[in-house]
């Protein structure tokens, strides 16, 4: 798989993704492809002492050296006996790469975040790695949180935080509608907009109920200073939200910051396609407050 064929072929803010779809123990899984860089088989590996047990070790790709994680291993699944017909799928996001180990690959189906649905009993669990699913070509589909997987393997319940000058901002007036599906990354933004000590702050799971309590904000004649969007969720999608929310005339000047574990050039020019006023890659914490700040133009801390 060539890594330009990653390029998501949607345009910009139509609420379609491109899945693609690996098998692992006799199920389905999927992982939106602008994640994907390439497919390989199975790679020489250096072992890691002391690692994660899902981390198999090192392998080198070109000019790099990425580690492995075994889906198996991850999932305790038990171990394929016969490992020669393994695919590597080689992932970028939160910017960095790195390796996953499948049983096979499958193909991309392209698909729209609307036939997405939420994991089913799943909750709020911190832990859980699967965090949507969806009926493709008649089976079903499980949808990786690789986010949830690396911090596991790295061992990061808190990425960053914020130094005290940031945190000494009273930010109490201002309202931030957050849309982010991945519980890990919810918790963590949370935290940071609460130790900024911003008002209000209104959690969603996905860009539809984003939307429709911004839509009834505007509607009772409230509104929200700024809008802080994942791309990948359920139901719609951040560039759909952000593309709806710039073509509603009284929401159009909404700061709009798109926080996304998707980096690529082919991601930017979408973003500005649909109005976004900022992207930011996943985990800029520090970075996500200071853009608000410059955004609403926030007073400095006296």
């Amino acid at each position: 798989m060539a890594e330009s064929r990653t390029n998501i072929l949607v345009e910009s803010g139509t609420n379609e993704l491109e899945v693609f779809v690996f098998l692992l123990n006799g199920g389905r899984f999927g992982v939106n492809v602008a994640k994907v860089r390439e497919i390989l088989g199975p790679v020489p590996l250096t072992r890691l002492p002391q690692s994660h047990p899902a981390v198999r070790g090192v392998f080198r790709l070109r000019d790099g050296v990425f580690p492995l994680v075994d889906l198996r291993r991850f999932f305790a699944m038990p171990a394929l006996e016969d490992e020669r017909e393994v695919r590597t799928i080689v992932m970028e996001f939160n910017d960095r790469r790195l390796g996953f180990q499948v049983d096979g690959v499958e193909r991309i189906h392209r698909i729209s975040w609307s036939q997405m649905g939420e994991v089913p009993l799943a909750g709020e669990q911190q832990d859980a790695a699967i965090i949507g699913v969806s009926h493709i070509a008649e089976k079903l589909v499980l949808m990786v949180d690789f986010e949830r997987i690396a911090f596991r393997i790295a061992g990061q319940d808190a990425l960053e935080s914020l130094d005290e000058e940031t945190g000494a901002i009273d930010r109490s007036a201002y309202t931030v509608v957050l849309a982010e599906d991945s519980p890990t990354i919810r918790k963590l933004l949370l935290s940071s907009l609460d130790t900024a000590r911003f008002g209000r702050v209104m959690v969603f799971n996905d860009g539809q109920a984003a939307l429709d309590a911004v839509l009834e904000m505007h509607a009772a004649g409230e509104r929200p200073d700024v809008i802080v969007t994942d791309i990948e969720m359920p139901r719609m999608d951040g560039l759909h939200l952000t593309k709806r929310i710039k073509s509603h005339p009284g929401l159009k000047d909404v700061p709009v910051i798109v926080f996304s574990s998707l980096v690529s050039l082919d991601n930017l020019k979408k973003c500005e396609a649909v109005g976004a006023d900022r992207q930011l890659t996943k985990p800029q914490l520090i970075n996500l407050v200071k853009t608000i700040d410059e955004l609403l133009a926030v007073p400095a801390a006296c």
